[in-house]
């Protein structure tokens, strides 16, 4: 038996799960991008404050959570019109 294969209807089940999950919290993914594009404001806001830091210069300096952001809003709302 393909080990592959064997692990298809676990993932079937999860994506499953998942939308309907999705179905009942349609604004939740968007919600999150939102957050996450604040968080990311508040560590711009913190390596201007309180420059230094090597973690946060890192992070504030290649904007990581702006686009994981935009990319989880924009997503989730692509998901929300299709369920």
């Amino acid at each position: 038996m393909n080990p592959a294969g064997a692990r298809m209807p676990d993932l079937n089940r999860w994506i499953d799960r998942t939308a309907e999950f999705l179905a009942h919290y349609k604004g939740l993914p968007i919600l999150i991008g939102v957050g996450l594009i604040l968080l990311d404001f508040l560590m711009v806001l913190l390596h201007r404050l309180a420059p230094g830091l090597p973690l946060v210069d890192l992070v504030a300096g290649l904007h990581c959570f702006l686009y994981l952001g935009l990319l989880t809003a924009l997503l989730g709302g692509l998901i929300a019109e299709v369920l």
